[in-house]
């Protein structure tokens, strides 16, 4: 058996001696790991390397406090808080369109009677944040701070209050640029979108609540990107709302301040919250870098933005459709080419058709179907992308020159219509007929049935009407049919009745999985067409 001769105190000293050097490199490890994922390796000195081997200079988690102080006294003094006021004319008639809703009797003569004159308008104050671009003067913030103001004062980080007047707003990407008179104001660069990620530490900064709250500073880190909300802006078009999610803490108040990175730089401008109580509930929403930068070049260049158009109707394919050929659930179906501002068909003129699945934009590919509005919108007039689609199941890329948007777009979601359609034979109604196997109900789509369901469809539809669909079927499950809409081809053979169903399903063999394209009524007769997919069962 073999004894250690080394006496017992000294083999408690080395093994101590060894735990502690263990310990003091794995925290050297630890600590230089930790700088890597949160992004302060910049504020360490020398590369990982060094610092293991200077370990009088190892950082540690105070680094991370040290950044934070660092960023805050580089971006504050670039921080504006943004007062606009609002003119609102008071209608005499309504006690309660402004001011002491006492006004309107103190107002009204003795008979009780409207007075002749105007009343005099009253002024509604807004409070919103800021940030210096450039140091001759430009500031960006949100179109929603400043839509409709008045007038508008800027307060510095030093106190001053200054005028500002409105160089150019974009509704569409809720930006604005402002500009106060002078030079040689601090500001603010923009980063890389590119290097922005989720877990990344941000700042978030402005003037939550209340005008005494200015150049608050909240941290916090990127929650997710690529947050879709479908809004729309005030003509109705859809918005670029591709947005940064974080949860730094972000309030009333911080709209169009800054989102920085630890190096100080713009990586989003704060515009909403996600909320129950209209206050702060963890979720906040910053537009990207990339729509910022392009965006505030365009207004200080000209004050207004052109953006490309793709010309085409687009939506999300059903489950079915997308499992049949192959793509991701972010996928788009183009249901309709469209002209852009000037008559040309910018999708059309480079091959692109009705049915035809977009999987990606320049490479990048769709996580959701609407991420297509902000990666064209962001783009130029003149400008070429690659679209990459699948058609029957056939994978290609195509180059699309961008077009220019119409005043009125119809880019996305929007309604659409088959001019092509033959003619019904007969108002007779027909009994309907219950497919068991495809979980369906249909009937003849005759207007007089289309009016029983209460459907405005004019008199030129053909097709079978779905009334019933059971909820545990594959139609109502993947494939996304519905009661109410019109199937008018079966596997790309267009039919007219139950009959022609009937024989295009007879055709199909059993356990194949065929197209079927439906047509969704919106109102006013106004229809959107596209397809989607049933497997026939075997």
């Amino acid at each position: 058996m073999h004894t250690d001769s080394t006496p017992r105190p000294m083999r408690r000293k080395l093994t101590v001696g060894l735990l502690v050097v263990a310990a003091f490199f794995g925290g050297v490890f630890f600590v230089a790991s930790a700088a890597e994922l949160l992004g302060l390796t910049d504020a360490l000195p020398g590369s990982v390397a060094q610092r293991i081997e200077q370990t009088q200079e190892i950082a540690t988690a105070e680094d991370l406090g040290r950044a934070f102080t660092q960023v805050a006294e580089r971006v504050n003094p670039a921080v504006v808080q943004i007062q606009a006021t609002q003119r609102v004319a008071r209608d005499a008639s309504d006690p309660m369109s402004g001011g002491s809703p006492l006004d309107f009797f103190f107002r009204q003569r003795p008979d009780g009677s409207a007075p002749d004159s105007d009343p005099e308008p009253f002024f509604r104050s807004g409070l919103g944040s800021g940030a210096f671009i450039r140091d001759d003067g430009f500031i960006v913030t949100n179109n929603h701070v400043i839509e409709n103001a008045s007038e508008l004062r800027v307060v510095l980080f030093d106190g001053r209050e200054l005028d500002a007047e409105v160089v150019g707003a974009d509704p569409f990407s809720d930006l604005a640029v402002l500009r106060v008179e002078g030079e040689g104001y601090p500001s603010i660069g923009f980063g890389e979108a590119g290097e922005v990620r989720v877990g990344q530490w941000v700042l978030a900064f402005g003037s939550p609540l209340d005008a005494e709250l200015s150049n608050t500073v909240t941290s916090g880190i990127i929650s997710s990107l690529g947050r879709y909300s479908g809004a729309r802006d005030p003509q109705g078009r859809p918005t670029i709302s591709n947005y940064i999610q974080t949860d730094a803490a972000v309030n009333p108040g911080n709209s169009g301040g800054p989102l920085v990175n630890l190096r100080g730089e713009i990586v989003g401008i704060n515009s909403a919250i996600a909320t129950r109580t209209g206050t702060f509930n963890g979720i906040s929403f910053a537009i990207p870098v990339n729509i910022v930068r392009n965006t505030t070049d365009q207004l200080i260049e000209s004050g207004e933005v052109e953006r490309g158009y793709l010309g085409i109707q687009f939506g999300a394919p059903s489950a079915s459709l997308a499992r049949r050929n192959g793509v991701g659930p972010g996928a788009a179906i183009v249901t309709d080419i469209q002209e852009d501002a000037t008559g040309r068909q910018p999708a059309g003129e480079a091959g692109v058709r009705p049915d035809d699945l977009i999987t990606a934009v320049d490479g990048v590919t769709l996580r959701d179907n609407r991420q297509i509005v902000s990666l064209i919108s962001n783009k130029r007039p003149g400008d070429e992308v690659d679209l990459t689609i699948v058609r029957d199941g056939d994978e290609q890329t195509v180059t699309v020159r961008l077009g220019t948007r119409p005043d009125n777009p119809l880019a996305m979601m929007q309604r659409g219509e088959r001019p092509d359609a033959p003619q019904p034979e007969s108002e007779l109604e027909t009994e309907p007929m219950t497919m068991d196997d495809l979980g369906l109900t249909i009937q003849n789509a005759t207007p007089a049935t289309l009016r029983r369901f209460r459907i405005e469809a004019g008199d030129d539809v053909t097709g079978v009407l779905v009334t019933g669909v059971e909820r545990s079927s594959e139609a109502y499950r993947d494939a996304d049919i519905r009661r109410g809409v019109v199937i008018t081809e079966v596997n790309r053979q267009p039919i007219r009745d139950q009959d022609e169903f009937e024989a295009a399903l007879a055709d199909i063999t059993p356990g194949e999985t065929f197209l079927v394209r439906v047509k969704r009524y919106v109102g006013d007769g106004d229809s959107v067409s596209t397809l989607t997919a049933l497997t026939k069962p075997e």
